[in-house]
């Protein structure tokens, strides 16, 4: 009997099983699954990198650096993840640090994997299964499982995680026993190894590497973008063209915008200047930074373009938080530089699911909130005392406004009732609109000249000022700007003043036409700036085309017609022209004006007006405060 068993014991063993044969032995219960051990691991050195090494590639001494410190070529495991907004360099650093660690240690095996999304993931470990000489039969789970082992075999190895933004994919806030149905069992462990993450999701740190493993990459110092521009361009002059700083301003120092600027004008033959003037007008400037051109360190599929690259990360904050959603889209139509907590709170409230429920609570506002600043869509800045501002990239807004002008025309093409029922009605009217009501309502009144608070909302309220066309809100808009004009006037701020007035006028002239009193107050206001900057000949054309409305809209009676002679006289004697102003309006012998000290009607001949130059400034001043 103990024969018998022995024959069959080695006959079992010395059989020509493959993995995973099934053998049905007598009245056992079920089956038995004879699995093989793991193959060992090849003794070729395996290298895995989807990119030609980036000779263009501008050294970066800060993330480079401290990279490198995270993950020494020493035995041992050390695992690191480098984060920041999408385009800031981070797959290139990671490339870098892939191709200097094949150059300084030739039996280091390299592989890299696609993170976006599941797919990919088991693609690119199909592929590695393939190098290192995994069964082929291998599927699911188990071959994943089996790639894994292998790499841990290897005697050295670095394993890149590229784009990891979906941290869900590896556990990371799964619960209830949900993370081992995620990718992240098939992430090699071992006691030695190297494994490097690139994400946009700041909460990388903490979760799939320890809290100080984490770099984030922001963009290049202005030495750093000006030899990538130099580079990409092939041209060493760019360090001294002109243009070349407000270019990098204007692309904010941001990589992937550079080297798209970068080849775009190279590929036609242009100056930085040029370049300059394409982004600065307004209808083609869309269409240059939605250029994508090919670039063979990135994937083909993925759009390069400086206004789409981010639409993954926008669409990933959608799915997370409709709130962080929607504070993103409204923040984009408010000046992007120091954006108080108040105004971020108020636009949570203003966007809030919770219509039913009420406001939603400060703890959901600040966690709406963290996510925009954990995917860098946000910069925390603390002021002195100690209150919360934030940053917004110029170019994220853009994008951002870029993505609902799409959205808006996909909602023309399948029509209102189709576009609400897809979700698309929010649009750009909408979240402008849900802008310009904010600022307004905490852009001060002029009574008690609170200036601190003026100046914390003034640039928030000229940028919303530039959405009137897209909102449709003419009026309130320029009843906001006619407060800013009022402050910019107090604190003789001319060159900021004229540029309001300018747009007021604009907008007071198509809502209202130009003989409506609202108009003709705002060319006096226009030039009154010209007046108090010492252009008089602007200033007087303005003030005749004021009063010349004024007398025929009003009459010659009205207190505004008093008031516009009041501004040409003290304008015209500035020419020395007041004597040819008084003769033709000496048929105008008795004007009522508000006394500027005791606010009472006041009989003046027009002469008296003149000679004395009635209160001027006050009287000005006195009108203004009535007038709001």
């Amino acid at each position: 009997m103990a024969a018998t068993r022995r024959y069959q014991q080695r006959n079992v063993s010395h059989s020509q099983f493959d993995n995973n044969t099934i053998i049905n032995q007598g009245n056992i219960q079920g089956n038995v699954h004879y699995h093989l051990p793991h193959q060992p691991a090849r003794s070729e050195v395996v290298r895995i990198i989807p990119y030609p090494r980036n000779e263009d590639m501008i050294h970066r001494p800060d993330p480079i650096e401290r990279l490198d410190k995270l993950l020494p070529q020493t035995s041992g495991f050390y695992s690191a993840a480098l984060w920041g907004l999408g385009g800031s360099g981070k797959t290139q650093i990671a490339l870098d640090y892939a191709y200097r660690r094949c150059d300084n240690d030739s039996e280091c095996c390299v592989f890299w994997v696609h993170a976006d999304n599941e797919a990919t993931f088991i693609s690119d470990y199909k592929t590695i299964a393939k190098k290192l000489g995994v069964d082929e039969r291998l599927d699911g789970s188990d071959l994943l499982d089996a790639v894994r082992s292998n790499i841990e075999a290897q005697p050295q190895w670095v394993i890149i995680f590229d784009n990891a933004d979906d941290l869900g994919l590896f556990g990371v806030g799964r619960t209830g026993g949900r993370e081992n149905e995620t990718l992240r069992k098939y992430i090699p462990r071992a006691s030695q190894g190297t494994i490097l993450w690139t994400s946009r999701d700041a909460h990388i740190a903490g979760t799939l590497v320890g809290s100080r493993r984490g770099i984030e990459v922001r963009s290049m110092t202005a030495d750093e973008a000006t030899s990538l521009l130099a580079r990409v361009r092939d041209e060493e002059s760019t360090f001294k063209e002109v243009g070349v700083d407000a270019l990098l301003d204007e692309l904010q120092c941001l990589p992937l915008a550079i080297s798209q600027a970068g080849a775009y004008i190279r590929r036609m033959s242009m100056t930085i200047e040029e370049y300059l003037s394409l982004l600065r007008q307004g209808n083609t400037r869309w269409d240059v930074l939605k250029i994508s051109d090919f670039d063979q360190h990135r994937r083909p599929e993925v759009s390069n373009s400086v206004l789409e690259t981010w639409r993954s990360s926008i669409e990933r904050i959608r799915a997370e938080s409709k709130m962080s959603y929607r504070i993103l889209h409204v923040v984009a139509y408010v000046d992007g530089q120091d954006i108080p907590h108040e105004l971020m709170a108020a636009a949570a409230s203003r966007v809030s699911d919770k219509d039913s429920a009420g406001q939603a609570t400060d703890l959901e506002v600040q966690q709406a909130i963290m996510r925009l600043n954990e995917f860098s869509f946000l910069s925390l800045r603390r002021k002195e005392d100690g209150e919360r501002s934030y940053e917004m990239y110029k170019l994220v807004q853009e994008a951002v406004r870029y993505g609902l002008w799409v959205r808006g025309r996909i909602n023309t093409a399948l029509g209102e009732k189709a576009g609400r029922e897809s979700g698309l009605e929010l649009g750009e009217a909408y979240y402008s609109n849900i802008a310009l009501r904010i600022v307004d309502e905490l852009f001060p009144v002029w009574e008690g000249k609170p200036w601190t608070r003026c100046e914390q909302y003034i640039a928030h309220a000229i940028r919303v000022g530039d959405w009137a066309e897209v909102n449709g809100n003419d009026i309130k808009t320029s009843r906001l700007l006619r407060r800013v004009s009022s402050f910019l006037y107090d604190q003789g701020r001319w060159r900021e003043k004229e540029p309001v007035d300018e747009r007021a006028w604009g907008l007071w002239r198509e809502a209202l036409g130009e003989k409506h009193p609202d108009t003709i107050s705002s060319i006096a206001s226009l030039a009154t700036m010209y007046y108090e900057q010492g252009r008089y000949d602007e200033a007087e054309v303005l003030h005749k085309t004021a009063l010349d409305l004024c007398r025929h809209v009003l009459g010659d009676d009205h207190p505004d017609t008093t008031q516009s002679v009041i501004y040409l006289a003290s304008t015209q004697e500035s020419l020395q022209q007041t004597r040819s102003l008084i003769r033709p309006f000496s048929i105008l012998a008795i004007k009522q004006v508000r006394d500027s000290e005791e606010r009472k009607p006041h009989r003046r001949s027009l002469g008296e007006i003149i000679g004395l130059k009635v209160g001027f400034r006050k009287w000005r001043s006195h009108k203004r405060r009535g007038s709001d």
